[in-house]
């Protein structure tokens, strides 16, 4: 690729792309963050197939779509909040998929709502009224230890802010995650992302 290329910024080559369906300077964008778009996929989903799929529809949505998408401010914060979005929506039909049955829900719904709504009933809301309420049945030190270190605070940091050792910090995290494993099965992972990134 010309170094020309290479030394223009990303809105440069977002405006190149946009306004003159310059396919190499779009070629460089990808070339810039498609390795990122997919370590960050990997990253959230753990399935390396459905994260591939994720990046190159974004990119393919950003061609096919340039003439309609405006990004004046930073291109890679556009990007990244793209593919949050994408994995979101990707994770909650996993959730759906894999945790919800039809008996779980009640006759009534089933009487009132189409095939495809029901299919679809599992909201975001409802994901985290289940969790939270599966999280509220647990003793209260593994509930605060659990939810501290999925705040982001090191184990570590977790031990010495509550005077325990590291080993009973992660006592009480495997602790929560089996019982939420129990409820959510392999998802619970990524249930936890979800929730926390939710709006």
């Amino acid at each position: 690729m010309s170094t020309a290329y290479r030394e223009r910024n990303d809105l440069e080559l977002w405006q190149l792309a946009k306004v003159s369906d310059d396919s190499l300077a779009f070629a460089e964008l990808h070339r810039r963050y498609s390795a990122r778009l997919y370590a960050l996929a990997l990253r959230k989903t753990g399935n390396g197939g459905a994260s591939e799929d994720l990046v190159q529809d974004l990119f393919v949505h950003l061609w096919l779509q340039r003439a309609d998408i405006n990004i004046e401010k930073a291109f890679n914060i556009y990007l990244f909040s793209a593919l949050k979005n994408r994995i979101i929506s990707y994770l909650r039909k996993q959730i759906v998929h894999h945790t919800i049955s039809l008996s779980d829900v009640d006759l009534e719904t089933l009487s009132s709502q189409s095939a495809n709504l029901v299919q679809e009933w599992l909201s975001l809301k409802e994901v985290q009224e289940i969790y939270s309420r599966e999280l509220g049945n647990l003793p209260e030190k593994s509930k605060h230890v659990f939810e501290m270190s999925r705040s982001g605070v090191p184990n570590r940091e977790i031990a010495e802010m509550l005077g325990l050792s590291e080993k009973t910090v992660e006592f009480h995290i495997s602790k929560c995650l089996r019982v939420l494993r129990a409820r959510f099965g392999y998802v619970v992972n990524v249930l936890v992302w979800i929730l926390a990134n939710a709006i």
